[in-house]
């Protein structure tokens, strides 16, 4: 069952629903445990089926996503551990959110997806859809890179450009969704529960110990939120003795998390977003912010805002070290550098998307 955190109002999996009738965002039960013994199983996302939260009869619309690498490197003088989630098969870490989601809907008889995005969650959903035979709209802010949108082409799905902020897209792609096929990786909880994904990865790739700080670039946050779902899932399972402080690093240019934190609101402050060169986080309301805030915090993390002076900074240590990324993952970096240096000793960061997808920005900014 789906539950409202706004009302507690309940639906049932095959509701196709993305959001509450009282407009508030949905959760899923607790995930049941995967067994401690994962050898026999394949090298994706779905050894830990169990913990995904889809009905039995779901069957997993794969690509071969998950169990992305770590690698450990020296940067201004502090060892980081770099999960290297952009090595996915559309070149981002919503392929997890994507895998999930379009089983889910194909196992409830979609025959259509609809989603908005900037960029890399619509080539997911595209791809994905692709995979499982499901016609695919995608609706993308006017600002979306060209590469992005030639991948999301490629893959088959009619692409909708939309003038105006990132909330115009999502209204958009809301009203043209029919029949419950809107898979707006914002909104939906299974996108979310796919992201767990990865916090179970991490554990096996740090069976001693876990990194104690994890730092990830947020935009609408669902890879924050499915890393504490996870990340708390596997220390009530006894699998873990602790879960990691949860440091989520927005642009300047677009923070409502980030201010939210620093003035102690439980939901994301209300602003207008600026230009940034992260676009790829620039989320000016994220519908499950609530959830986003609550894990930062009961996770012992924090907040950091970046300004594209440091994201470009970023982005150049880290294709000095043989990683081409796009700048929203530079993020990730970029607010690592200004952790103390306590914390910043042995921390585990996120890069999540390409820098194929982003080329020619790449090419202007060098």
């Amino acid at each position: 069952m789906y539950t409202c955190t706004s009302c507690g109002k309940q639906y049932p999996i095959d509701a196709r629903r993305f959001r509450c009738d009282c407009g508030g965002f949905l959760t899923l039960p607790r995930p049941e445990p995967f067994p401690a013994d994962l050898s026999a199983r394949g090298h994706t996302i779905w050894r830990y089926r169990e913990s995904l939260g889809l009905p039995e009869r779901a069957e997993c619309v794969t690509l071969g996503e998950g169990l992305t690498p770590v690698v450990t490197q020296t940067i201004e003088g502090g060892r980081v551990h770099l999960k290297l989630d952009f090595l996915q098969p559309t070149g981002s870490f919503k392929d997890r959110g994507a895998s999930v989601l379009i089983s889910l809907l194909k196992s409830l008889g979609a025959t259509e997806v609809v989603e908005d995005s900037s960029g890399n969650a619509g080539a997911a959903i595209a791809a994905y859809a692709a995979a499982a035979g499901l016609r695919c709209r995608i609706f993308s802010p006017d600002y979306t890179p060209q590469g992005k949108l030639i991948q999301i082409a490629g893959y088959g799905a009619e692409v909708n450009r939309v003038a105006g902020t990132r909330q115009d897209t999502m209204a958009a792609a809301i009203q043209a969704a029919e029949a419950g096929g809107y898979a707006g990786h914002l909104w939906h909880p299974y996108f979310a529960a796919g992201m767990r994904s990865a916090a179970f990865e991490v554990h096996e790739q740090f069976p001693k110990l876990l990194p104690r700080v994890v730092v990830v670039p947020v935009g609408s946050g669902g890879l924050l939120e499915g890393l504490y779902s996870g990340f708390r899932a596997l220390h009530e399972w006894g699998y873990t003795d602790e879960v990691p402080a949860l440091v989520g690093v927005q642009a300047s240019g677009c923070a409502p998390i980030h201010t939210a934190f620093s003035r102690g609101l439980d939901k994301p402050a209300d602003l207008t977003p600026t230009n940034t060169l992260a676009e790829g986080i620039a989320v000016g309301a994220p519908p499950r912010g609530r959830a986003v805030l609550q894990a930062i915090r009961e996770s012992g993390g924090c907040t950091i805002e970046v300004d594209d002076n440091q994201v470009l900074a970023a982005l150049g240590l880290l294709f000095g070290k043989g990683l081409f990324v796009e700048p929203t993952s530079a993020a990730a970096l970029a607010g690592w550098l200004q952790l103390p240096p306590e914390l910043r000793e042995g921390a585990l960061l996120f890069l999540t998307g390409s820098g194929l997808k982003e080329t020619a920005k790449i090419a202007d900014l060098l």
